[in-house]
């Protein structure tokens, strides 16, 4: 069998019609649920089409319903699907070029597609466009390391797919280094192809010519000897030919067939970085004799109170004891302890719920009452300094929901439980005590984002520096407690900070219960599982590919080029601890002049910005952001900044899609323009034809 009838196969395993099953939604209590991605789809002809096309077998008239379904609907919600579904069945067709424009269409919707990446990459080594191929294996293994079953795949049958999705793409790369003269390079991802599935002897066989390549004969040998034996056809015959070659090049008492019995190839395993448990916490306080600033400033930040025991000094809102929301809920004080009474819709009594604990101080405040069990239930309403007043915060998240039900709301509903549903992002060091690792065992060290959560374990280093004996800054890489973000890669500072700003993550405890840091081998950060993108809800999505939610701001930045290319991070433009938390609460280490974050690396374009952005100096059109980071993401009660950063106003998408599902910034401020408009400038800066 070959290697592309294998990556067909595999590619069919794929396509079943349990893929339809959709994780619904960014913001909602419960990210797992599923819908059929058949509902979705609000139009009765558009979904039986769909259906057609989706349960087609044969390639060349799914291709064809692809490319007609396309022409009728251009604008469907389903778009991207349609585009994998081209690019697979052209790839069963042998018409790679096709399969590879298809499936870039599909990856520009929904670049986080590992199952697709991997068929590019494949595609792409095969035809010698190293680039793409390099590009897309690397992006496939990197997802495909952490990834939770997609929902096509049952979980029992997702080790298998996934190795054999990590051999393509490692062996893609391989071809790819070795067609480069990148011959160790080559070796590397070739034996890393091996690994997961030894008996592939296209990889064997490719695994020799590297070494031979990188003029090793005697370690390309036993290569090429087992494909010899194992492998039929020209594939073995190539094998012979390249050992006959080896063998002749030396003298040799033994005959070639004797030389031939006696290779034997031993695959080494990987090599694991040696690692020890990481150390004893300190706690905060800790770090402030030595950090004064640091810590003063950090204590005034929304990290540091994310989560803080009631104190009648930190509350946000007004408690006056008035009748609320249509006269369902009462916020009051007795004896300076905060309540809210929740007004029962059978019975019309009150229910009154203690404030033990707030959540937020920035721009709205919920609040926690403990119940007896020692479990938090976190309230409905919360007060809001954007509104200016109290809202049903469950209920513009979920719509209608268990727990957006005031008159209904009892105990902990799903997605209101503090230690389970909001503890692992607002609290630091949180564990689930016992044998059952249950939330109501919770425990945590601080609440909100503790110095730790950020810098690691740092006893070891506390102590070294009471003792004096500490060696001093510049001694270490900076990966090791206390974490100096300022040498650490910029995969590694993403990471710290996506503990808590990455929606796809599982924060699921590790064996001894330890929930959003780790008590195992490796960086004392978790390493979560995620949920493929291609699982979530359409909802979730612009019908451009760009996310809606401010809960994505993680994975919007990862497609930035400023991280993928230029090792931007979190910390290039925000400060943990700023020199003015009250009057920045946005930690933005150039608050004053927000270009400033992209002048630091764009130095070109410093002493004439004009130039770049086409307004007038010091004018809000001139301003950075204001075209690359435009206020597009849903924060629920006001509107974000995109954090995929490099996207520029794109007049084709607009055009395509409606300002409503592809909103562009240039119409955002020129509300008295249209798309022609737009795409007659956007040309005309390019140089290009205007039309």
């Amino acid at each position: 069998m070959t290697r592309y009838r294998t990556l067909n196969l595999l590619w069919l395993l794929l396509v079943s019609p349990a893929a339809a099953q959709q994780v619904d939604t960014a913001n909602g209590p419960n990210p797992v649920r599923t819908a059929s991605i058949f509902d979705e789809i609000q139009d009765s002809k558009e979904r039986s089409l769909f259906k057609e096309l989706w349960d087609t077998a044969d390639p060349q008239q799914g291709r064809q319903r692809a490319i007609d379904f396309v022409a009728r609907y251009p604008r469907s919600v389903v778009l991207r699907e349609t585009y994998e579904q081209a690019a697979r069945a052209s790839a069963m067709l042998g018409d790679d070029e096709a399969a590879i424009e298809w499936g870039k269409r599909a990856l520009r919707l929904l670049p986080e597609n590992p199952l697709l990446l991997t068929m590019i990459a494949d595609l792409a080594a095969r035809h010698g466009q190293h680039e793409l191929a390099e590009t897309s294996g690397r992006q496939a293994l990197r997802y495909l390391e952490r990834a939770l079953p997609p929902a096509a795949i049952s979980p029992a049958a997702w080790p298998q797919v996934r190795d054999g999705l990590r051999n393509l793409a490692d062996f893609a790369l391989g071809r790819t280094a070795e067609e480069q003269g990148r011959y160790a390079d080559a070796e590397r991802w070739l034996l890393d192809a091996l690994r997961v599935k030894r008996n592939d002897y296209v990889a064997l066989y490719a695994l020799g010519v590297a070494r031979n390549g990188r003029k090793d004969p005697d370690a390309a040998a036993p290569c090429f000897a087992e494909v010899m034996r194992a492998a039929n056809g020209a594939l073995g015959e190539a094998a012979r030919r390249e050992l006959h070659e080896v063998y002749a090049a030396k003298t040799r008492s033994q005959s070639f067939e004797e030389f031939a019995a006696s290779q034997r190839l031993s695959v080494p395993p990987a090599a694991t970085p040696r690692a020890s448990p990481p150390g004893a916490y300190a706690g905060s306080a800790a770090c402030r004799p030595c950090h004064a600033a640091e810590f003063r400033n950090w204590q005034a930040t929304g990290m540091a109170k994310m989560f803080r025991p009631y104190s009648e000094g930190e509350v946000m809102g007004r408690f006056s004891g008035e009748e609320i929301l249509g006269g369902s809920v009462r916020a009051g004080a007795e004896n300076s302890q905060r309540f809210i009474e929740l007004r029962d819709g059978d019975s019309g009594k009150w229910k009154r719920y203690r404030v033990d604990a707030l959540i937020g101080s920035k721009w709205q405040q919920a609040y926690a009452s403990q119940l007896p069990d020692g479990r938090l239930a976190v309230l409905p309403i919360q007060y809001s300094k954007v509104e200016g007043g109290w809202v049903n915060y469950w209920k513009i998240v979920d719509g209608s929901s268990e727990r957006s039900d005031i008159a209904h709301f009892q105990g902990t509903p799903e997605g209101a439980l503090y230690q389970r549903d909001c503890a692992p992002c607002h609290t630091s060091q949180l564990r689930y005590d016992g044998g059952g690792a249950s939330p109501a065992t919770a425990q945590f060290r601080e609440g909100g984002i503790d110095c730790e959560m950020c810098h690691g374990p740092s006893q070891a280093h506390a102590d070294a520096m009471r003792r004096g004996s500490h060696a001093g800054p510049g001694t270490t890489s900076g990966a090791e407690p206390p974490v100096d973000f300022r040498k650490i890669p910029a995969e590694q500072s993403v990471a710290i900070c996506e503990q808590c700003h990455m929606q796809s993550l599982a924060h699921e405890p590790e064996a001894g219960g330890a929930v959003n840091y780790s008590q195992t081998t490796g960086p004392f950060y978790r390493a979560y599982s995620i949920h493929l993108l291609s699982d979530y809800s359409h909802k979730v999505f612009y019908a451009d590919g760009r996310f809606r939610a401010t809960t994505f701001i993680g994975e919007a930045f990862e497609r930035s080029r400023c991280f993928r290319e230029g090792g931007g991070t979190c910390v290039s433009c925000h400060n943990p601890h700023p020199d003015d938390p009250d009057g920045n609460q946005k930690s933005l280490k150039f608050a004053p002049d927000s270009d400033q974050m992209c002048l630091q690396c764009h130095q070109s374009i410093r002493d004439h910005p004009e130039r770049h952005t086409r307004h007038a100096l010091g004018s809000e059109a001139s301003r950075c952001v204001s075209c690359h980071m435009p206020r597009n993401m849903d924060a629920l009660l006001f509107r974000a900044r995109s954090h995929q950063i490099d996207e520029i106003p794109d007049a084709e998408m607009t055009a395509r899609f409606g300002e409503s599902d592809s909103p562009n910034a240039c119409l955002t401020c020129h509300r008295d323009k249209d798309i022609r408009w737009l795409a007659a400038s956007m040309a005309a800066w390019r140089g290009g034809p205007v039309h």
